[in-house]
């Protein structure tokens, strides 16, 4: 609904991997297409119109409208097709419950996720980690006129069957703990099958790095992508374990060649405007380095990306390892109790 794609006759929380594959075919085609092509004025119109058409045809929507730019293939195409294929993940995961089964119908579920999941008692010194870490590198995000922060509801520590295991990433060089951002419809796919790079590569922050697995050490970044509402302020931020490689690339914009990146499979180092403060960066688990720190303003202005992303192109080369249940809350918000009462 939030997509606007949730048309009644034709609902797309189970489409076939046919279907699945056809999308993201035509986006790759016409994202290469229209990076591509210097045509301007009405030519350059009909392109992006003739894409929009094809598009909303597969991924039929309430409010069907023309693309413009990058931007908007990004948040209303690529990320749309990205959540749509996870929520079918999770639709098939969960199936008819309301067939029989010999053990409680979400324990069966659960044992389909192949992850195993347990709760951290406050007390103990990974939550108190994360939450200093958490405290520290985000921001207040503002919509509209509010600003919202942020508190932690819950911390679970997460075994995937289909990541690495922890002694099996601490024997990979260059390890960060980092944040990532997810919805909630995508994070029982994520549970079951690990995280999968961008669908695509485009000119903009998120996509930047092309079929790439991003996150930042920044947890304001990573909160962009909860898509809370007032109603239902809950969401969920994850921390993985992302190995850059013996090599790393820095970078402050999109680089020339994304492919070279993508075949060579080098870490990704994206410079924001804004960095942690390295003085208090520590040491987890060995060698696993923690990013955590204020968030200061760095030596690159200009770059085009807020804070710091980090990008890898293997899916073995990241570990989740925390799954952080946050509340979003409104900042000084004054009500009229009066009214209230009324």
């Amino acid at each position: 609904m939030e997509m606007a794609l949730d048309v009644p006759d034709l609902p797309l929380g189970m489409l076939t991997d046919i279907h699945l594959k056809r999308c993201e075919d035509v986006l790759l085609e016409s994202v290469e297409k229209l990076k591509s092509e210097k045509e301007t004025g009405d030519k350059a119109d009909a392109m992006w119109s003739d894409f929009s058409q094809r598009w909303f045809t597969l991924m039929p929507s309430t409010r069907p409208y023309i693309f413009h730019d990058f931007n908007d293939i990004a948040d209303h195409a690529a990320a749309a097709f990205e959540t749509v294929r996870d929520i079918t993940v999770a639709s098939h995961l969960i199936g008819d419950m309301s067939g029989s089964t010999l053990d409680d119908p979400l324990f069966d579920r659960y044992k389909r996720l192949g992850c195993s999941i347990s709760p951290l008692e406050k007390d103990a010194d990974d939550y108190k980690m994360i939450e200093n870490y958490l405290e520290k590198t985000y921001e207040p995000v503002k919509v509209g006129e509010v600003s919202y922060g942020v508190s932690i509801e819950n911390v679970f520590a997460v075994e995937l069957s289909a990541c690495p295991s922890l002694d099996e990433i601490k024997k990979l060089p260059n390890k960060v703990l980092l944040w990532c951002g997810t919805r909630s419809s995508n994070l029982l796919r994520h549970l079951q099958k690990g995280f999968l790079p961008a669908v695509c590569a485009l000119p903009v922050p998120g996509y930047m790095f092309g079929k790439a697995i991003v996150c930042s050490d920044a947890a304001a970044e990573a909160a962009r992508y909860g898509f809370t509402a007032v109603d239902r302020p809950e969401g969920f931020l994850i921390l993985a374990v992302a190995s850059l490689g013996e090599q790393i690339t820095e970078l402050t914009s999109p680089p020339e060649d994304i492919k070279l990146l993508e075949e060579k499979k080098l870490g990704v180092k994206g410079l924001g405007r804004k960095k942690t403060d390295e003085s208090e960066h520590f040491v987890w688990k060995d060698d696993i380095k923690v990013p955590s720190g204020k968030l200061i303003p760095s030596e690159h202005k200009d770059s085009s990306i807020d804070y710091n992303e980090y990008a890898v192109y293997k899916p073995k080369q990241v570990s989740i390892r925390f799954v952080v249940s946050v509340k979003f809350e409104e900042k000084d918000v004054e009500y009229d109790l009066a009214d209230s009462e009324n």
